[in-house]
């Protein structure tokens, strides 16, 4: 039930980032290479960082996975916001959401 759960939050993530791809190919005719590589990076490491400090389940252990959670968001609220290209922003936002998945599909079997 688990890995479904899971399976169903990485296909949110991939459809997610797939929507702000195509939305921001539509309005600014190209995406952004170098946020979206960047939030990738941050979106596969974010769910590295939780992995290794035993946050699988929120269930067993609210603290320590509300607090990666809250140090991470931050770290990506900064990013966002000295992005000032709204093309750029959509680009880094995609990026976390298909980093964030290839973690999981990189790792789904462990």
């Amino acid at each position: 039930m688990a890995n479904a759960v899971r399976a169903v939050g990485a296909a949110v993530e991939c459809l997610g980032g797939a929507v702000l791809l195509a939305l921001s190919r539509a309005i600014d005719g190209g995406v952004r290479a170098r946020p979206l590589a960047v939030g990738f990076a941050v979106g596969y490491l974010y769910r590295h960082s939780r992995a290794v400090a035993g946050c699988r389940r929120f269930r067993s252990g609210p603290g320590r996975s509300a607090g990666v959670a809250l140090a991470w968001a931050a770290l990506g609220v900064a990013v966002d916001r000295s992005v000032d290209d709204p093309a750029a922003s959509r680009s880094f936002a995609a990026g976390l959401g298909l980093g964030s998945a290839g973690y999981w599909l990189a790792r789904r079997g462990e």
